[in-house]
C-alpha cells in the first residue's frame, strides 16, 4: 500500500501524535486489508525528523530514491 500523504499541524507536532497515528495506521491496513504485507512511502531527503520519525515506528530505508516535486524523494518500507 502506498502511504501518499502524511501531516500534523504544525502546531501539534511535538507531541507524539504522528508516531501514535503511524502505529495505528499499521493496526489499520493489517485488520482492513489482510492481503497487504507492505506499507511505501517517499520521505523528503531534506525532512530528517520525518525520517527519524518513520524509522522510530519500524519503516526502512529502501535505498531507492525518486524525483517528487519538491525533490529528491527517499522511499522507505514497512513490512507488516
Amino acid at each position: 500500500m502506498l502511504l501518499t500523504a502524511f501531516s500534523i499541524d504544525y502546531s501539534k507536532q511535538g507531541r507524539g501524535n504522528a508516531k501514535q497515528g503511524l502505529l495505528l495506521l499499521k493496526k489499520y491496513i493489517q485488520n482492513q486489508f489482510p492481503s497487504c504485507d507492505e506499507i511505501v512511502l517517499g520521505v523528503n531527503h531534506q525532512n530528517v525528523p520525518a525520517q527519524n520519525l518513520y524509522a522510530r515506528v519500524g519503516f526502512q530505508d529502501t535505498g531507492r530514491r525518486v524525483i517528487g516535486s519538491l525533490g529528491e524523494q527517499f522511499v522507505m518500507t514497512l513490512h507488516i
